[in-house]
């Protein structure tokens, strides 16, 4: 009796060491990726509290709309990024440019953004636009 009793001890000590010895770097490795992605989650919204657009303005005339936008928050934006909505339509083709310059596509704190759309890409009669950022600020504006 008392060799049966201790070698099921040790059989069963042997096979909670081995079966926490392959949960734990699972359980490990999940944590990780838990705190990765919290941290992450962290920096897009500090991100998007940074983000701001002000001083916008709508020009539709000689036969292309114009709309210039201020970067008036901390955060450095991207042109490519930044979506231009005309009556709830996205333009086919748009040009933008960044403090006059076309080659540039980070958009940062205190520049001007303009973006240029073709009237043939635009609705008959547009009535307002709607600036979106890639953190999801936007504003909206009549034309």
């Amino acid at each position: 009796m008392g060799f049966s009793t201790s070698g099921a001890t040790a059989v069963i000590l042997v096979g909670v060491l081995v079966a926490v010895s392959v949960a734990y770097p699972a359980l490990q490795s999940a944590q990780d990726l838990r705190q990765n992605a919290i941290e992450d989650r962290d920096n897009r919204a500090l991100e998007a509290q940074n983000a701001a657009v002000a001083d916008v303005e709508v020009e539709h005339a000689d036969g292309e709309l114009t709309v210039t936008a201020r970067n008036d928050g901390a955060s450095s934006l991207s042109a490519a990024d930044t979506t231009v909505l005309v009556d709830g339509t996205l333009p086919a083709d748009r040009e933008t440019t960044i403090d006059g310059e076309s080659d540039h596509e980070l958009w940062l704190p205190e520049e001007e953004l303009t973006v240029t759309v073709e009237t043939e890409d635009l609705p008959e009669d547009p009535e307002r636009i709607k600036l979106v950022t890639e953190h999801g600020v936007a504003i909206t504006e009549s034309i």
